[in-house]
């Protein structure tokens, strides 16, 4: 869960002006809702389907043992059921074998393995085990005239190669000219732990299973959802070497444990998709989208668009500057109608 959501969180709302306008546009937000709800599920569908290959999770493609010589040894050929060939069309055979895992070249092995170092240096591969020290600050500017201000401290701890421990620390620093009352409000916000394993690790393919938590850890109440969530996280990702790049996608589902009970529970479905694209040895760009489902908001839905543009400086040193759009559901905590970001970051190996 973005650190965004505690600032929108605890906006007030016009309640009859909210009911008239959900009254006037509720046709095309049922619609709205629905095709957002069919995009994350299939997202999580098409990310699963490309992750993990027909052999057992976490082993390799057995070699193919040769056929023994003599004059008993004669080619074999498979038969292929003629109704299966009629129903499925070669386009739509060759579209599914793509999507499934490749038998790679030599080459193309060592080049997929390359970007996966050029995405575990620059810190833009999610499925990476890696040592992660990161300072970023995010301006967002939200509907109805607010605006806020995040900075998030990163640490990522990796253990023996398939382990991760990350942990993040926000400050944040908003203002709203339409609260009644205090109208701003900064200081130190929930911390958010992840916990993930790598569950399945080839050239091409990765996929890292996780669960996260946020803690109400927050110095003032106006800076935290004032419950304890959890939730499962996987990431999934696949590298293309033709283009130089690595596609990955997240799927988050976080829901309230605990917590304050006067404050809004919590059961959020985030669904992510990424192109990383790598530009020689020192540069990358992502263009990424994110979809939010809130279902205790009558599961209304948010979408965001950014690209993050970044730099390897000097050794394991890395900026990047992520600017972003809001595409709809901007009232929506997480969501904003623009917002930039700036960042630093550290990369070092696993203990």
């Amino acid at each position: 869960m973005d650190h965004s959501d505690q600032m929108q969180d605890i906006k007030p709302t016009e309640k009859k002006m909210a009911f008239r306008h959900t009254l006037r546009w509720c046709p095309m937000i049922r619609l709205r809702d629905n095709l957002a709800r069919a995009c994350v599920w299939l997202l999580g569908a098409l990310s699963l389907l490309t992750a993990f290959p027909l052999t057992a999770l976490g082993q390799e493609s057995l070699p193919k043992t040769p056929a023994r010589g003599g004059p008993s040894a004669a080619p074999q050929t498979e038969r292929s059921d003629p109704a299966a060939d009629h129903d499925v069309s070669p386009e739509k055979r060759r579209i599914l074998s793509k999507l499934g895992p490749q038998t790679l070249t030599p080459e193309q092995e060592e080049e997929a393995e390359r970007l996966r170092k050029l995405g575990a240096k620059y810190g833009t591969d999610p499925t990476a085990i890696v040592g992660r020290v990161q300072l970023s600050s995010t301006y967002r500017d939200l509907p109805q005239g607010g605006r806020g201000i995040d900075t998030v401290a990163r640490v990522d701890l990796a253990f023996r190669g398939n382990y991760l421990l990350r942990v993040d620390a926000p400050f944040l620093n908003w203002s709203d000219p339409n609260r009644p009352g205090t109208t701003s409000v900064q200081g130190f916000s929930d911390l958010a732990v992840t916990a993930g394993w790598r569950a399945y690790n080839t050239p091409e393919y990765a996929v890292l299973l996780g669960v996260i938590s946020t803690l109400p850890t927050a110095a003032e109440s106006g800076l935290s959802l004032g419950k304890y969530t959890v939730g499962p996280t996987i990431f999934t990702g696949r590298f293309l070497p033709r283009w130089d790049s690595l596609l990955s996608a997240l799927i988050t589902q976080q829901v309230s444990v605990g917590g304050d009970p006067a404050r809004n529970s919590v059961n959020v479905t985030k669904a992510q998709i990424q192109i990383n694209t790598f530009w020689g040895t020192n540069g990358w760009s992502i263009v990424d989208a994110d979809w939010r489902i809130d279902w205790e908001r009558s599961t209304r839905s948010s979408m965001t668009l950014q690209l993050e543009l970044g730099r390897n400086v000097v050794g394991k040193w890395g900026v990047f500057v992520r600017p972003g759009i809001g595409i709809y559901g901007q009232d929506l905590p997480g969501a904003y109608a623009w917002n930039i970001t700036g960042g630093i970051r550290y990369m070092f190996p696993s203990f």
